[in-house]
């Protein structure tokens, strides 16, 4: 039986649902599938030898993978040649995004994973911009039936990589600047007074970046800007100070009204 592990990173959340409906795709073909959330996993302990394919997948972040699945990849032992494919997922379709993998990519090259697959998946933005309700439906149908799609290609070992232009190139290079400028914008965070202290946003943080003590919340300066503590806290606290009080964020995946298979 055809065997699968795909390492994932999940910010907001949008990751994990693509991954989630890729999975039973798969199963559906008598694949078994492992998912391992990248910062769980323990590098010593994998065996990339106990298995028939290898993915990835991760939140585009300013065109690039977020840093926590880079530095991830670098600790991974040798691929072999096993064949390998990557799934990413932004706000919408853009082939400014197409070249967010290739950091990811020259690592993985190096390490002998051979790549075979890309699919860029466009969600609902749930950051800095709000779309209908009609919008965000449609954008899941059409989701739903790219991972259908992307499944099947790769179950049929077709080969599919993203083309990239000299300005997606361009935009991913300058774009992992984010990667410092992270930890600055992280300690613009803060838990206004409807917080509960609950601990959800300490417990969950990839960065260990939150801490919670005597009733008050502290943003280190380790911040990655996966917003996971923005969209986890069930009080909606967790809000940015000046300058970025701008930037809004959309929990259109709450809507009771929206279609979402799977959705509890």
């Amino acid at each position: 039986m055809r065997k699968i592990c795909i390492f994932l990173f999940s910010g907001t959340g949008m990751t994990q649902y693509v991954i989630n409906k890729a999975k039973a795709e798969f199963e559906k073909s008598t694949a078994v599938v492992d998912l391992k959330c990248i910062e769980h996993c323990l590098v010593e302990e994998i065996e990339l030898s106990d298995y028939d394919e290898i993915g990835f997948a991760y939140p585009v972040h300013s065109f690039n993978a977020p840093k926590k699945v880079i530095n991830f990849i670098k600790l991974l032992p040798q691929g072999n040649h096993i064949p390998t494919f990557i799934f990413a997922t932004a706000g919408e379709q853009n082939t400014l995004n197409y070249a967010s993998s290739n950091l990811l990519r020259k690592i993985l090259n190096k390490k002998g994973f051979d790549i075979f697959y890309e699919g860029l998946f466009a969600m609902p933005s749930n950051f800095a911009m709000k779309y209908e309700e009609n919008k965000v439906q449609e954008l899941l149908d059409n989701v739903n039936a790219d991972i259908c799609r992307a499944v099947y290609q790769i179950n049929k070992n077709c080969y599919f990589i993203l083309k990239r232009s000299f300005g997606s190139n361009l935009l991913a290079f300058f774009g992992r600047a984010e990667w410092f400028g992270a930890r600055c914008i992280g300690k613009f965070f803060y838990a206004d007074k409807s917080c509960i202290f609950c601990g959800k946003c300490e417990k969950h943080c990839p960065n260990q970046n939150i801490q919670v003590t005597d009733n008050v919340i502290k943003f280190g300066r380790q911040c990655g800007l996966c917003m996971r503590c923005v969209y986890l806290c069930p009080a909606g606290s967790i809000k940015l100070r000046q300058p970025f009080k701008f930037i809004a964020f959309d929990r259109w995946y709450e809507n009771p009204e929206l279609k979402i298979p799977g959705k509890q």
